[in-house]
């Protein structure tokens, strides 16, 4: 189920023992800065941590980009958080799908601000500057390159 519009989500439609894995972009309704960003991410990490949630957030020039992951109920309780948060606007679903294993279960939400984007993830930082020109599954893709699974392979490599 890819490029979805928000009122468009049936979180029933996952069986409740399923992971899944939602993404999406958005752009911030105002520049985070610094400060807000580490009380957003502490925020974050408590919330997901309570939910069983895992995943990756992106920010870059007032664009978010996260993929979270967990079981129906506890991405539903998140994702209606995140839609009603002044904070986002022009919120952009790029998949929901079922997940056989968690891509980030290291992480309660792993952080890529500005500097790290352009260091291990430089295409990506293109993508959310302009996500009118680059195609959505591209951005998940690039999203997608920051997991666990090729966090070990850099460490083996």
């Amino acid at each position: 189920m890819s490029f979805v519009e928000d009122s468009q989500i049936n979180f029933a439609n996952f069986p409740t023992d399923q992971l899944i894995e939602l993404s999406y972009v958005s752009q911030s309704a105002n520049d985070m800065g610094i400060l807000g960003l580490m009380n957003l991410l502490e925020d974050v990490v408590h919330k997901n941590k309570r939910n069983g949630i895992t995943g990756v957030l992106f920010y870059d020039n007032c664009i978010f980009g996260q993929i979270m992951e967990g079981y129906p109920q506890h991405v539903e309780l998140i994702w209606k958080s995140i839609a009603a948060d002044p904070r986002h606007k022009e919120i952009q679903v790029l998949d929901i799908n079922p997940l056989q294993k968690r891509r980030f279960s290291n992480w309660s939400m792993k952080f890529y601000g500005s500097d790290e984007i352009s260091q291990y993830v430089p295409e990506l930082k293109m993508g959310l500057k302009d996500t009118g020109a680059t195609l959505p599954n591209e951005i998940l893709t690039l999203m997608r390159s920051v997991s666990d699974q090729n966090d070990d392979a850099k460490n083996q490599g």
